[in-house]
Formats: C-alpha cells, structure tokens, sequence
C-alpha cells in the first residue's frame, strides 16, 4: 500500500504545492483524505484511480482547502459514485450534509451535492471501518475550529490543522509513517492554529514513529531546507511532502 500526496500546502494553492489531499488505495477500493485542490492531480494522473471501483473520502473539517476540491468531483467518472464521510456532527454539532450543502449546490455551485456522492455520512467518534482501512480518530482541539486526527492501522497517522498537541504522541505511537502539520521553520509555535517543524520532530520522536512527512507547508513558505532542519533537530528522519509524492506504507 501507498500513499499519493496530491495536496501538501495550506491556505493557498501555489505552482508547487496544492492544498491538502492525500490518495491511499488498497486493491479497487481508494480512499481519499481531506479534499482540496489536490483532488486536480487526479485529472493530470488518471492512471492513480486506474481500476478503483469504490471511492471514500474523510474529511478531517470544513475549512475551504480541505474541501473545495468536491466540487472537482463531477469530472471523475468511478463505477460507483462516490461517499463522503465528514465530522460535522462530531465536530460541530450540525451534520456534514447541512454544512457541505451551503457550498456543493445553487447559487454557489450548479451540482447539488446529491449528483456528487451517492451518500453522505458522519465520521463516528474512535473508529471508521470502510471495506478496505480500519480508521480510529481524534478530535484535535488547537485550531480555530476542531479538526481530526486520523490514523490508518499502523501505517499511517494523519495529523493536520492543529496547534503542538501532544496527545496526538500516543495517538500515532508506533505508525510508520506521520503526517503532521508544519506551517513554521522554527523550534516550536506560538499560533494557535498550526504547528512548526520543531513541534511535529519531537511528536514524531515521542511517538517512535518510522517516519515523518511535514505537510499543510504555508504558502509563502520558500525554503524546504529550513523547514527540514527544524524538525530535523528532534527528528532526523523527515522529509517536506511534494505534490506526487509516493510514501510507501507497506
């Protein structure tokens, strides 16, 4: 099993990094996780969906570069529509229907969100069992808005949109690989929202894990090398995500 990062920015897509998406696949079943304006990749690279007759995408919230790129989906053509799993109840409160109708449906968009998905579903609290991936999820509190925390099995944490949380230690111990937000170069964050490089390197280092990806890397941000070194000092194993990036997870 891979992971494509078709999205590894925040914010803002730019020439070298759209915003956050990530495409696992396990036989004909794939998942996506969140969905920016990566979900484009999927237009250039057709051969990534080659085959897959089921579809799945968890959202880990509702901010508009996790999400905008659902109304890309008309333009994929699967065997099987696709369903969208998002934490509106968990998270909020309002379910992820209500909340992904305000922007997936007249006048903000001509497809109504029922022409997307074949169903809309809510991300249960701990654990997500689709056909292929056993998920378990955490609610991370540092952000503007709560955001999720996922994890596939032992080969993959996910951890986006979120301020140093270091709870998520124990929830990514032992994963081989750690997506983590990395919105700084620096030793640690003083925002309330987003990590530094220094933050996810020594998440990474307390949770043993094999490996460490830093994505939701900021827009403006230019120099990789920094953002590398300043996880590099608690985490040596880490490397800035790239848009097409292949991480092997088994």
């Amino acid at each position: 099993m891979n992971c494509v990062l078709l999205g590894s920015g925040g914010w803002i897509p730019t020439s070298r990094r759209e915003t956050c998406c990530a495409l696992l696949r396990e036989d004909t079943h794939a998942l996506l996780i969140d969905a920016g304006t990566g979900i484009r990749r999927l237009f250039e690279r057709p051969d990534l969906l080659a085959g897959v007759g089921s579809l799945d995408i968890v959202l880990t919230h509702f901010h508009l570069d996790h999400v905008i790129g659902l109304s890309y989906l008309p333009g994929l053509t699967l065997p099987e529509p696709t369903t969208i799993w998002g934490p509106g109840e968990l998270l909020t409160g309002v379910p992820t229907r209500s909340i992904l109708e305000r922007l997936l449906g007249p006048p903000l968009f001509s497809a109504p969100l029922r022409t997307i998905a074949s169903a809309v579903r809510e991300v249960p609290n701990r654990e997500l069992e689709l056909s292929s991936f056993a998920l378990t999820t955490r609610v991370q509190e540092r952000h503007a808005e709560p955001t999720l925390a996922l994890r596939i099995g032992d080969y993959l944490t996910y951890c986006t949109d979120t301020a140093p949380d270091f709870a998520n230690v124990a929830f990514a111990a032992g994963s081989r690989v750690l997506l983590h937000d990395a919105w700084y170069a620096g030793e640690t964050s003083k925002d309330s929202n987003h990590s530094a490089g220094g933050d996810a390197g020594r998440i990474a280092r307390e949770a043993r894990v094999a490996r460490l990806v830093l994505i939701h890397v900021h827009p403006l941000e230019a120099d990789d090398e920094a953002l590398v070194a300043s996880a590099a000092r608690a985490f040596p194993n880490v490397t800035v995500a790239h848009d097409l990036a292949v991480i092997p997870l088994s």
